[in-house]
């Protein structure tokens, strides 16, 4: 039964990467521009037919396609950034968020006509078989998702900590008017903040195809369980997005192997209200002070 259970506990640390993943670019963009991107998913899920268009087309290897997505991810969320979002700075906040909603409809819309529906299988990045360690079976799709998981965190933090661009990010939330007034391009900063969020939902897309095939709402359960990753570890907070998605992924895997997989995303909603009536800003949110 021990051993049952850590294998459950497993197998829900690698699908939480997954929502670990997609939970940090919402934090990365909502940090910087305050914007919940509803069509984070979908941008995400645009990435990986670029991919798949590299592979099947001409026959890159998934190396080069996995690439060549998140560049294409990247640009993406600039692009969406500059020529969109950015000339709706001084909107309200419900204005930029049905744009976003917008978008999310348009990229499934457009990619379904041009694709069609249909499941389209892609090949995993490896293709040895499981191996049992300890009694344990590690898939080596599991140890690939938690690796690039792991290789990401330590990036972010190198970026936010190290580089001009990730200061530039936390001084834009901290105060984007005393932020401007320094000399930094909020423009810039706010379009970069876009790329990087976007390509971690193209990362986590990425991850989640070979198991998932791909299809236009083939993001939408994952990114659902991103939010409510990111809400329960305090929304603006990448630790708590990381530790959200990971402990979602082995509440839902649990759920999963002693409920019925069909009472996941109920069971879970339940316990983000609970959360969220115990501590209002997340498990590690700040409270926001506003002076009046």
């Amino acid at each position: 039964m021990t051993l049952y259970l850590l294998q459950i506990c497993l197998a829900g640390l690698a699908q939480g990467s997954l929502f670990a993943l997609a939970a940090l670019g919402l934090v990365v963009i909502f940090n910087a521009s305050t914007v919940v991107n509803f069509a984070h998913g979908a941008m995400g899920m645009a990435a990986t037919y670029v991919a798949y268009v590299l592979i099947t087309s001409f026959q890159v290897p998934f190396a080069l396609a996995f690439a060549g997505a998140i560049v294409a991810a990247f640009v993406l969320g600039v692009v969406v950034q500059k020529f969109l979002l950015g000339r709706l700075q001084g909107a309200p906040v419900l204005t930029q968020i049905v744009v976003t909603l917008g978008l999310f409809m348009f990229l499934e819309g457009i990619l379904g006509l041009a694709f069609g529906y249909n499941p389209r299988p892609m090949a995993a990045p490896i293709t040895m078989g499981p191996v049992t360690l300890g009694g344990l079976v590690l898939r080596p799709q599991d140890v690939v998702q938690l690796g690039v998981l792991l290789v990401l965190c330590v990036a972010l933090a190198a970026l936010f900590g190290a580089t001009k661009v990730g200061l530039g990010m936390r001084a834009i939330t901290e105060n984007p008017y005393a932020a401007r007034l320094m000399g930094i391009p909020v423009g810039r900063v706010l379009a970069m903040a876009w790329g990087i969020g976007v390509l971690l939902a193209a990362v986590a897309a990425m991850l989640a195809a070979p198991t998932t095939s791909i299809t236009p709402n083939m993001m939408d359960t994952i990114v659902v369980y991103a939010f409510v990753a990111a809400i329960l570890g305090g929304f603006g907070s990448l630790i708590g997005a990381l530790i959200g998605g990971l402990v979602l992924g082995v509440v839902v895997n649990l759920i999963a192997a002693f409920l019925a997989p069909e009472l996941a995303m109920s069971i879970v909603f339940g316990l983000l209200l609970l959360v969220l009536y115990v501590k209002p800003d997340g498990l590690f949110g700040r409270a926001m002070v506003q002076k009046v």
